[in-house]
């Protein structure tokens, strides 16, 4: 083998597994940039896993009270669905445990300190709807009485105790708790409950309309024999998932997903692996950071429930005239050349990136003015906070356009795929090639044909390079050399 021989990084397999860009950290808030750094750093995991955490959680917060607008007749809900795809064992649990703290606590601490009230507001339900019926059985009532008690009912509030987070769910259930709470939070580190909605329950038909209606708040109307109809006027559920990455492969090959545009309403996130590498005497987040963290949550879900559950306008959030521009320019100079470029495979997701911007643009606005103790519609969107959402979007931007290449892929991408994972797992530098054909030995290769075409594939992306020579009796050997520049990815 020539030992003169030059390697140059090989290229990827699928067309999204390029080197990532780093999440722009800088571009949050201090007291979100603070708490996503340190936790981090204690759980020795990738900043983008714990900033997109935080920002999906956030739009909770504000979800069903604002809305950003762009132009007159164009305005964005604050809902950031995200979906962060990691292998295992690269802590995505304690990240999110952490984010989700704060809500948590505020569920139970609110509860606990309303519980007279509620309790109140039920007995009074129940003795108006006694009231009700004793109404309709007597024959001294009149239809107006009726008409006015059951209008009294329709119009009380909804009396019970109120929940934050949803994890693992049917879609009946979720018309419920949307019902009784009118916006939630789906925060958990496994994404298993979106087979739920894909037609586990349901012989294999898929119930997705509330999620997607959920994201833009869309009224919903569930009609079943089973039961009385319910209407969802606004309903709005921010979704923040962790999952393994057999998960998203499952996702994006689901026709219902893909199709309904399901997959176009979240962000993805595939955070940088520290496996290897991370300390287990690593700092813990300081107090002062996550009291921070803590309080700015608290602070904004305070302001939250202090309003109706349903029934209230929400505020409008503006740019001011120089993040306008910037904006028109965004949408006209860059993301519609961008539609027939990167975003060619992806159109389904690129179509709502100039909402996704607004999204970004009215969280980091909202959490500014929170922080200023400020009213979000009370201040217009400064240039700064324009530059910084577009920051976060870009990054959004190119997560989506690799999640969507590693969806576009075939057998033979699986196999050469397979060949580089045994590769690497066993630290190969040289090898004979039918020996690395026992080691890979499996149902993905029907025989030493179908094996050496992906090798032949890894070469020719410069994974390998590969020499004959004659062995015994003049039998060609196949000696392969790997790329080490595998070993720094």
């Amino acid at each position: 083998m020539d030992n003169s021989f030059t390697w140059q990084s090989p290229t990827p397999i699928r067309a999204g597994s390029a080197k990532l860009s780093p999440f722009p950290v800088a571009a949050l808030p201090p007291v979100l940039r603070d708490f996503a750094e340190a936790l981090s750093v204690s759980t020795s995991t990738d900043p983008a896993m714990a900033a997109t955490a935080i920002l999906s959680s956030l739009s909770y917060c504000f979800s069903g009270v604002y809305r950003v607008q762009g132009k007159a007749d164009h305005t964005e809900p604050l809902v950031l669905d995200s979906l962060i795809i990691a292998e295992p064992s690269t802590k995505k649990s304690p990240v999110i445990s952490a984010v989700k703290k704060p809500y948590a606590d505020f569920a139970q601490d609110w509860n606990e300190r309303h519980k007279t009230e509620i309790f109140h507001a039920q007995a009074e339900k129940k003795l108006m709807e006694q009231r009700l019926a004793e109404l309709e059985k007597s024959d001294e009532s009149n239809a107006d009485e009726i008409a006015k008690l059951k209008t009294k009912l329709s119009d009380s509030q909804t009396a019970d105790f109120r929940r934050i987070i949803v994890d693992d769910i049917t879609p009946e259930s979720l018309v419920y708790q949307l019902k009784q709470n009118g916006t939630l939070l789906m925060i958990s580190d496994e994404a298993g409950m979106l087979g739920n909605f894909s037609g586990r329950y349901s012989n294999n038909v898929p119930n997705l309309d509330l999620l997607l209606k959920s994201w833009n708040g869309e009224s919903y109307i569930s009609d079943r024999a089973t039961r009385e109809s319910v209407s969802l006027k606004r309903p709005y559920m921010s979704v923040c998932l962790a999952a393994q990455p057999y998960v998203w492969e499952g996702m994006i090959s689901n026709p219902a997903f893909r199709g309904s545009g399901l997959l176009a309403r979240f962000v993805y996130c595939f955070p940088k692996d520290l496996r290897g590498s991370r300390n287990y005497d690593s700092e813990p987040v300081p107090r002062g950071v996550s009291d921070g963290y803590n309080r700015l949550v608290s602070r904004l879900l305070e302001k939250k429930f202090a309003l109706p559950i349903s029934g209230m306008s929400e505020k409008i959030i503006t740019l001011d005239g120089v993040s306008y521009g910037l904006f028109v320019s965004f949408c006209n100079d860059y993301l519609e050349k961008e539609l027939l470029g990167d975003l060619t495979f992806c159109a389904d997701w690129g179509g709502k990136m100039h909402g996704l911007l607004l999204r970004i643009i009215g969280l980091l606005h909202g959490v500014k003015c929170a922080v200023e103790n400020k009213n979000p519609e009370d201040v217009r969107v400064s240039q700064e906070t324009f530059t910084d959402a577009v920051a976060i979007a870009l990054y959004y931007r190119d997560q989506t356009v690799h999640a969507y290449g590693l969806g576009d892929f075939d057998a033979g991408t699986i196999q050469a795929e397979r060949i580089i994972a045994k590769i690497k797992s066993k630290r190969i530098t040289n090898i004979r090639q039918n020996e690395l054909y026992r080691l890979c030995r499996c149902k993905l290769f029907k025989n030493s044909s179908d094996f050496d075409e992906a090798v032949n594939m890894l070469e020719d992306y410069g994974y390998i390079r590969r020499e004959v020579s004659s062995g015994a009796n003049n039998k060609p050997m196949v000696d392969i050399t790997v790329n080490p520049r595998i070993y720094e990815t």
